[in-house]
Parts: structure tokens; sequence; C-alpha cells
């Protein structure tokens, strides 16, 4: 299994979760604890493989990036893999000459169990279900405790952090979405202000920024911020604002419209109608 895309099948019911990986990586239940940094860098390496085998020289390389790794390397390498095999269920590393891999089974992951809240709270949310959905959401969120795998930067992980990111910010966008439609403005407003601080050119959080206020009956603020969100994209990315940002500044002049907002979609250079600070 690998886990950079959503899984298609989702419970209802939780699975036993035995990787936390939403923040450093710790392995749950275990008798024995995990500290060194090199052997949780091993059990990081091998949990964003999941799976799949992955060679000594890779584990090497990650676990020595700064340096030549030393003569004892893969001697080394031994020690850590025996002390991740006490932490964990029998049987889940495997080795194979030149390589090891880490079974991990589904529902065991706790990005499993964001997926399976994030989907129950999308169907609540379809169901009208408001308060239920923002509860999931904030279950779901809850679930992050740092950077994902401990902030451990590997080129084969690029593509499992950009959906993590991008699950990340869907969350915190429907359940801002979802306070307001609950009359809760100011927790609203702060989890967009939040989102637009973590990615100041998404004019999809400048949009939602822009609504939420406008919306609240506070357009002089909607429109001192659609300037200052024109301004940055202008100097980030040398464009005017798009269709989203647009919508946004006509609700904050007090027409009407709606604003359409894509879920993780950067700046988007449609060129239609009235431009955001201008005539």
């Amino acid at each position: 299994m690998h886990f950079s895309e959503p899984s298609s099948h989702l419970s209802s019911q939780p699975s036993p979760t035995l990787f936390s990986v939403l923040g450093p990586v710790e392995v749950r239940g275990s008798a024995a604890v995990l500290r060194a940094p090199k052997p949780i860098t091993v059990l990081t390496t091998l949990l964003v493989h999941a799976n799949a085998w992955v060679d000594t020289d890779t584990l090497i390389a990650v676990t020595w990036p700064e340096q030549a790794a030393p003569a004892s390397a893969n001697a080394n390498l031994k020690t850590y893999v025996w002390q991740l095999r006490r932490a964990l269920p029998a049987g889940r590393v495997e080795q194979r000459p030149g390589a090891y891999r880490l079974r991990v089974e589904a529902g065991e992951l706790d990005i499993d169990e964001a997926e399976r809240l994030a989907a129950l709270g999308r169907r609540a949310r379809a169901d009208g279900d408001l308060e239920t959905a923002a509860d999931l959401f904030a279950e779901a969120l809850g679930l992050w405790r740092g950077k994902p795998f401990g902030g451990l930067c590997l080129d084969t992980a690029v593509g499992t952090r950009a959906w993590l990111d991008a699950l990340h910010r869907d969350l915190r966008s429907a359940l801002a979405d979802i306070h307001f439609e609950q009359g809760r403005v100011n927790e609203a407003i702060m989890v967009l202000r939040g989102l637009v601080d973590e990615d100041p050119v998404s004019e999809s959080a400048w949009a939602r920024w822009v609504a939420a206020l406008a919306r609240a009956g506070r357009h002089g603020e909607a429109l001192a911020l659609c300037h200052r969100a024109r301004a940055v994209l202008a100097a980030e990315l040398g464009v005017r604002p798009g269709a989203e940002l647009t919508a946004a500044h006509r609700l904050a002049l007090g027409n009407r419209v709606e604003v359409r907002t894509g879920s993780d979609r950067r700046h988007d250079v449609v060129r239609a109608g009235a431009r955001c600070g201008r005539p």
C-alpha cells in the first residue's frame, strides 16, 4: 500500500491506529519507545514507502544526510532495524538482500483516520447536518500534531506531502464555511486568516476571507482586504485578480453574487468582468 493517494474504500468505523505520522512519527501501543533520531528516520522512510521495498543505500543516505556515511553504516542500519522490530508487531519489518519493507495494513495510519473523518464530514454536510460535519472536520484536524513525518524531507515523498497539505487546507476551508453558515463569523474569519497567512498567493483563500467579511456586513474591511490581496498577488505573481477575487470584490461592494472557490487552487488568471479595486 502506498498512501500518496486517497483510499477509495472508507469505513464509517474507526480502525486501530498503529502509526501516527501527522507530526513526529510515533508507534502507538508499543512497549519499546523509539527516541533516538536515526531509528526514527529509518522508520519514517519505511512509512513513506509503506509496503514497498526500500534499498539499504537509500536508507543509509537518509540516515546520514549531511555527512559521509560511516564505515559501520550497514551494521548500524541493522541495529536500527532490530530496534524497529522490537517496537513493532512481529513480522512487520521484512528483509531481502539489500532492502527492507514495512508492512502496513489499511487503517493503521492516522492518515487513514483523517481521510475517513473527512469523508464522513462531507457526507454530513451534504445531508445538511452542519453540527456533525463541523465536529468531524475538527476531529480530523486534531490529528495533525505538526509537519507530517516529523518534517523529514524526502524527494520521493513530495506527492504525499502535497496531498496531505491539500487535505489539511480543504478541512480548514470547509470548517470555516460551516462556522459562517452557523453564524460563528469570528471563528470562520480566524480560520481563513490562518489560511492566507500560510499561503498568501492563494486567491481562493483571499476570496473566502473577503466574502466572509462582506457577508457579515463588514464591507469596509472586506474592500480593504481585497485591495491588500490585489497588491500581494501583483507583487508576488505579477497578475491581477481572477474570477474568485473579482466575485468577492463585487460582494464587498454590496452586489449579490455567488463566490465560487476551489478547494486547493492557486491564482486563477481567467479575466471576467470588473476587477478588484478597479472601476
